[in-house]
């Protein structure tokens, strides 16, 4: 409470000196300019957020330093108030050097000092070089305030980038001080919203995420805290300089005067000036591979310390360079049709096609046609994974212990703590976002009218296709992707009112009991394919029930403060009791299905992990390769599983470890199910390379390495890297052909920005 207390005080003394300045001014020439008066109130609204802030307890002040942290900013605030509405008599004793009765400049630096004085522009683009400085310090130091592993050059080249968009806004606007302040404070923006994004999902902002902007709004509000820590507090501070030394450049520089002899010669300079720089910029960002040519780029296993290395804007740029999909070395229509036929053919040569077990199930499927069933269960992960969380943990025990499974195992995923569209995209269509880059999400971007997927493989089989997922239909792009893929219908939280919910979500329970009812409509074959909702972060929401809470008494003796204070072992016990409820549903949805008279296949994963784990990877799992390290990160865990004898399957759980991309070619292959050429493909690519996703991939030999690496210099890394090339010219057929209608042109329309079962465009913070 005490950060509000203090705001309060700060801001009580901007009022205070901002009126008796004020009064002075007014006892002196009778007037106060309009606009030192604004300037002032700006940089009071930010003390009366802070203010707001820190009395309803979303201000942190357990941190070290807080007290001295809040003072300082307040006194910056408070500070930059006055310097506002007293500029004009402040100004000229500042800039006395850089006007035209400065003396002129003697001694030994006289003739630097000359390039200064009696030169007011030079002095105002002195201050936005300063200004550059402070605003990049107002946009980074929220979410990334250890400047000590921080590549020099790339803060140069921040600083370069934000400093030139500056000057450029000034000429641009005829040398007022506004528009650069307003960058200044958008920037402030940005690193708070970087701050609760990492907070939130452990992964920065990235260039796909901006697709996406309405599905995160979305969920936004959905169990989320919206605190800020008192570097998002000092960050405040910077942010006030910056846009203080906007405003006094803008009074220093020489300005146009009406009908003078340079007014048009003055106006013609400064947009010259401002083309020259805001140009210079998009000619940089666009034309520079920051990859290639700078060596910038984000480690898809490591996003996000490639962000706080790197810099804000760097690495945005060169993940914003990679959202147009990569086209292979030599990419040709027709040299990737000829190698998706080769990869084809070796398939139907090879003893999966060709075995007795194989062509059993295709009897079986063909005469029988079993409905499917594709649950893709929110944030569901083993967390035991982790030294059983010390404390002795076991994980979903119905789940783990299923012994009657076709196939199960780890699955190896392209997200992490979200991104949840990212795995459904590799599910349904058999793609890689190992092949697409970082920070890029398919469904939003690329135009899918053309893409290969499951829905339309059953329909063209003669099934009925249902999508459900209890949000809302706009969320991820989905309401049109489903269209694309060939739906028959998609369920979305407006099927689902009245249905029962977990912390204000729609329990998985709720979903399976929708599927009951539409097998018992409907006799015939369906796909159906359920995108759960009950797991979505965040798990600090306190909206469990009492008998469904869990808590795990984790030995933190080798864990840091921060992670024992900050709520992150609240959150684990949230996120285990939903995954304890998730495992009781799936347990009541085998069971009803045991019962019915009709053949159904279920294969169930995890999108992704939450987004707390790695704090106890990087501490409990030392000393190891950086492959393995992050995959333990990287993965989730599948079954695929039948109530009924699928011929040619012993159906005993055999454990087949594989990504993503490869799941709906298991489900299809065990089940007797007919293989397009794609999928045929995926089974000779499995020989090589078993298992890929967004972050590294494994060889034949069971070795991981991370996606810029490789596994060895044997012949299985020579395998897996020659399978590599060919699944990416072989994917880049199947997505984009001739890569000339790449995008899309279907874009997600408004999402609710709260609650999920609260109505589109619904503003409703908790």
């Amino acid at each position: 409470m005490f950060a509000a207390a203090i705001s309060l005080v700060g801001l009580a003394a901007t009022v205070y000196l901002v009126l008796r300045e004020a009064k002075a001014i007014r006892a002196q020439s009778g007037t106060v300019a309009k606009g030192a008066f604004a300037w002032s109130v700006a940089f009071g609204l930010f003390q009366l957020f802070l203010t707001v802030w820190g009395a309803i307890g979303l201000v942190a002040q357990n941190e070290p330093l807080a007290f001295v942290m809040l003072i300082l900013t307040n006194a910056i605030l408070t500070g930059c108030a006055w310097a506002s509405i007293a500029r004009d008599r402040i100004a000229p004793r500042v800039f006395a050097f850089a006007g035209p009765d400065a003396p002129a400049p003697t001694g030994k630096l006289a003739r630097l000092r000359g390039a200064f004085v009696g030169k007011p522009l030079v002095a105002a683009v002195l201050c936005l070089l300063l200004a550059g400085v402070f605003a990049l310090l107002g946009m980074e130091v929220s979410s990334n305030h250890d400047f000590t592993w921080v590549y020099p050059l790339c803060i140069l080249l921040e600083w370069a980038i934000i400093t030139t968009l500056m000057v450029g806004l000034f000429f641009l606007f005829q040398r007022h001080g506004a528009a650069p302040a307003v960058l200044a404070f958008a920037l402030f923006v940005l690193g708070i919203a970087e701050f609760f994004v990492i907070t939130f999902k452990s992964m920065p902002i990235q260039p796909g995420d901006l697709s996406a902007i309405s599905t995160a709004a979305a969920v936004a509000g959905t169990g989320y805290t919206f605190s800020i820590s008192l570097f998002c507090v000092l960050s405040m501070g910077f942010t006030a300089i910056a846009m203080l030394l906007c405003e006094y450049a803008g009074l220093v520089a020489p300005h146009r005067q009406k009908g003078a002899a340079n007014a048009k010669r003055m106006l013609l300079t400064n947009l010259l000036v401002a083309v020259l720089c805001l140009g210079g910029v998009t000619a940089h960002v666009t034309l520079i591979d920051y990859y290639n040519t700078l060596g910038i780029t984000v480690y898809t296993w490591r996003p996000l310390e490639s962000y706080w290395r790197e810099g804000y804007l760097p690495a945005f740029i060169s993940a914003a360079q990679s959202i147009k999909p990569p086209k292979p070395a030599d990419y040709s229509v027709d040299d990737a049709k000829a190698t998706l036929k080769k990869y084809a053919k070796a398939y139907d040569k090879s003893d999966a096609a060709k075995s007795d077990e194989r062509a059993a199930a295709k009897e079986q499927f063909d005469s029988e046609k079993p409905t499917v069933i594709a649950i893709m269960n929110e944030t569901f992960s083993d967390l035991s994974i982790y030294q059983n969380m010390r404390a002795g943990y076991e994980g979903p025990q119905y789940f783990k212990n299923l012994s009657n499974c076709l196939s199960r195992g780890k699955l190896y995923v392209s997200a992490y703590g979200g991104g949840t569209a990212n795995t459904e995209f590799e599910f349904m269509t058999g793609n890689s976002m190992a092949n697409l880059g970082s920070g890029v999400y398919p469904y939003t971007i690329y135009n899918m009218e053309t893409t290969g997927n499951l829905a339309e493989q059953f329909k063209s089989l003669g099934y009925s296709t249902t999508a459900m997922h209890p949000n809302h239909a706009t969320n991820w792009n989905r309401e049109n992707v489903y269209k694309d893929f060939g739906f028959d219908r998609f369920l979305s939280i407006n099927d689902f009112q009245g249905a029962d919910t977990l912390r204000g979500m729609v329990t998985d329970q709720a979903t399976y009991d929708k599927i009951l009812e539409l097998l018992d409509q409907n006799a015939d074959p369906q796909f159906i394919f359920d995108v759960t909702m009950q797991n979505h972060s965040g798990y600090d929401t306190g909206l469990l029930p009492v008998d469904k809470q869990m808590h795990l008494n984790i030995d933190t003796t080798d864990l840091d403060a921060k992670t024992v204070e900050d709520g992150t072992l609240s959150d684990v016990d949230e996120y285990v009791s939903c995954i304890e409820q998730s495992d009781q549903a799936l347990r009541y949805f085998l069971n009803a299905l045991s019962k019915l008279d009709r053949k159904v296949v279920v294969v169930f994963w995890g999108d992704h992990q939450p987004f707390f784990p790695s704090k106890f990877n990087d501490k409990w799992f030392t000393g190891e390769d950086d492959a393995t390290h992050q995959e333990r990160l990287w993965q989730t865990d599948y079954i695929i599983w039948a109530n009924y004898d699928v011929a040619g399957c012993d159906q005993t759980s055999e454990v087949d470890d594989l990504s993503t991309n490869y799941l709906s070619t298991q489900l299809m292959q065990l089940i007797g199910a007919p293989l397009s050429d794609y999928q045929k493909a995926h089974m000779t690519l499995r020989e090589s390379l078993p298992a890929i996703n967004s972050v590294g991939y494994e060889d034949a030999s069971l070795r991981w390495a991370l996606s810029s690496n490789v596994t060895g210099d044997d012949a299985a890394a020579a395998a897996a890297t020659k399978a590599r090339e060919d699944y990416a010219k072989m994917q880049y057929y199947e997505m984009f052909r001739d890569g000339k209608n790449v995008y899309t042109e279907h874009f997600q329309t408004e999402a609710n920005e709260t609650d999920p079962n609260l109505a589109p465009g619904t503003t409703k913070i908790k």
